[in-house]
């Protein structure tokens, strides 16, 4: 490698709601449905909170903002009944989602999936939109101490990849997701959705395209599927 030059891109981690599957307008329902249980209307600025965050952290922020005093466990089973029957039937894939995990097995790039959500979400959620067995590596929320905006998602999906950081590009939709990709040390490309797109100014990530096929050109501008010229 050229002095100067970044690692090279060996490998691809993707967060799963609100960037390969639609998923994130039924979660935001169900905590709407959740809260109006206990008289609380979600807003807007809660909402944006919750991005990219494992659902025993959502419910804690969302405890502790609308004084909620339930126990905690129960609060978690709740709130996933209710987005599980809200997701189920009704996921598809987010446009380019397809396209760009081809992409990344056509050129060799090894591919990982690290969400914030459980298996039972994540089995349900890849089977719907036909997503299911594309990726090397898999790493859920439960498997982890810390959710994101700490790193321990991402370091574990490098790991089981056999994947260095600094040889990883992390795809996210979320605040939460790309200030963990970073903590790890690793490339971010950054989706936004409408709502965090305001957020752009707190941080750093190596790129912000508006979709998954904008990602793929920014991949192919840093030299993935590029020949290397011979002599």
């Amino acid at each position: 490698m050229i002095s100067g030059e970044r690692p090279p891109i060996t490998a691809l981690i993707f967060d799963m709601d609100g960037l390969l599957v639609d998923s994130e307008p039924f979660a935001e329902a169900a905590m709407r449905s959740f809260l109006e249980r206990y008289g609380h209307e979600l807003t807007d600025d809660v909402s944006v909170r919750l991005l990219g965050r494992r659902v025993p952290e959502a419910i804690q922020i969302v405890a502790d903002h609308y004084g909620l005093v339930d126990d905690k466990n129960e609060l978690v089973t709740l709130y996933n009944e209710i987005r599980l029957a809200a997701i189920r039937g009704n996921l598809r894939p987010l446009p380019g989602a397809a396209e760009i995990i081809a992409f990344g097995r056509e050129h060799g790039l090894r591919l990982a999936l690290a969400t914030s959500n459980t298996r039972e979400h994540v089995d349900l959620s890849l089977t719907e939109a036909a997503l299911a067995n594309l990726f090397d590596a898999e790493a859920t929320g439960e498997e982890v101490e810390r959710g994101k905006p700490e790193p321990d998602i991402f370091l574990l999906a490098a790991r089981r990849l056999g994947a260095e950081p600094e040889n990883c590009v992390v795809l996210e939709d979320s605040a939460a997701g790309v200030a963990a990709a970073k903590a790890a040390g690793m490339r971010a490309i950054w989706i936004p959705q409408a709502r965090s797109e305001g957020l752009q100014k707190a941080l750093s990530p190596d790129v912000t395209v508006p979709d998954l096929l904008q990602a793929i050109r920014w991949l192919r501008g840093q030299g993935v599927g590029v020949a290397t010229p011979v002599g």
